[in-house]
């Protein structure tokens, strides 16, 4: 929503600001923003990508400015109008980054002085669905996990690759939680149990944030991505192309294709690990792991690869290596220290991947 604006403006608009950080600042021109008499309204309100923008004048006199993105979650800075000098032309200008969201309104009059806010969490989450549509997700004393929004057999809104690692980590936690006369054989379920469920939680992850920071702005290098994911035979009779084709008709990205067609494994700790390189130059050895958890973190896959293909009651998960190995015994200390490799993994990782920055 942005009021005598040209359409094409607003799609300029919209391009500009679909990125990790920026400034927006215009004059809004209304004869009723201050009057306590009119019920709220929505001044300004863009998706761009994955990005939304909002500023409300609720009921109240309050003016906050929205925004929310995958990657941040939803954040809002509000003001009390009653602490402006009112006027029919206001200045208004916010800005955001990763870190923080910045609000300001001014009054257009002699003297008048700019007011600012800054962001905090927000309780109401807003979503873009892949249509465009806003959702709002939660409110105030209401919290939701994993929502999603099907239209005809399609998705519009699924969750966020954080909202899903997060449902990943409450279901481990109901698991650790059982109990069982079973004894040691109850441990061993437990553990292998945990060790599929972080590993396609890890899978989740990885997938969806590599969606979303297209979505959020970041544009990945196709071009090396298809060199490193097509074989030359595969580019040469052009399979790049028809896939490139095939998403143009159907109104997503290239990228959304590639994935589509399940090219990457995300499952596959090297093929994740060299898609996210490729792609948006983000390096698994500089998120700040130690070379041994993310060692830990590979031979927890292959565990979780034996426990999927051989028997969920193994209780040697290294078996085939043993000797030269040491065993590796399936436990409730196994399972408790790999939730926390996955989950230091996948949260530096996150916050990796909110560094990285648009190049133009």
């Amino acid at each position: 929503m942005m009021r005598n604006i040209p359409p094409d403006i607003v799609e300029q608009i919209r391009e500009a600001i679909c990125r990790p950080e920026g400034t927006v600042s215009f004059e809004y021109v209304s004869d009723v923003l201050f009057d306590p008499k009119v019920s709220g309204e929505i001044p300004f309100e863009v998706a761009s990508g994955a990005h939304l923008f909002r500023v409300e004048r609720d009921d109240e006199l309050r003016l906050s400015f929205y925004h929310s993105s995958p990657g941040t979650g939803t954040r809002v800075a509000t003001m009390d109008l009653k602490n402006v000098v009112p006027s029919s032309k206001v200045f208004l200008s916010f800005s955001w980054t990763p870190a923080e969201i910045n609000f300001y309104v001014g009054p257009r009059i002699a003297g008048g002085q700019l007011v600012s806010a800054k962001g905090i969490p927000s309780p109401r989450q807003f979503r873009v669905g892949k249509d465009g549509s806003i959702f709002q997700v939660g409110d105030v004393g209401v919290e939701v996990m994993g929502v999603s929004v099907y239209q005809n057999g399609k998705p519009l809104l699924q969750p966020t690759a954080l909202d899903a690692w997060k449902c990943t980590v409450e279901s481990v936690s109901v698991l650790f939680g059982g109990s069982s006369e079973k004894g040691h054989i109850f441990d061993v379920v437990v553990s292998n149990l945990t060790l599929s469920i972080l590993v396609t939680g890890f899978e989740a992850y990885c997938k969806t944030r590599f969606l979303e920071l297209e979505q959020e702005g970041i544009r990945p290098d196709m071009a090396v991505l298809v060199s490193k994911f097509f074989s030359q035979k595969e580019r040469d009779v052009g399979e790049p192309d028809v896939i490139a084709s095939e998403a143009e008709a159907k109104h997503v990205s290239f990228l959304q294709k590639i994935i589509e067609k399940r090219r990457i494994n995300f499952q596959s700790y090297e093929e994740c690990k060299r898609a996210y390189n490729k792609a948006y130059g983000l390096k698994f050895s500089e998120i700040g792991i130690a070379s041994n958890d993310l060692e830990f973190l590979k031979r927890l896959i292959e565990y979780r690869h034996r426990i999927v293909h051989v028997s969920s009651l193994i209780g040697m998960l290294n078996q085939p290596k043993v000797p030269p190995e040491e065993p590796v015994f399936s436990n409730r200390k196994l399972g408790n220290d790999a939730l926390k490799c996955f989950d230091i993994f996948i949260t530096k990782l996150h916050n990796a991947t909110l560094r990285l920055q648009r190049l133009d």
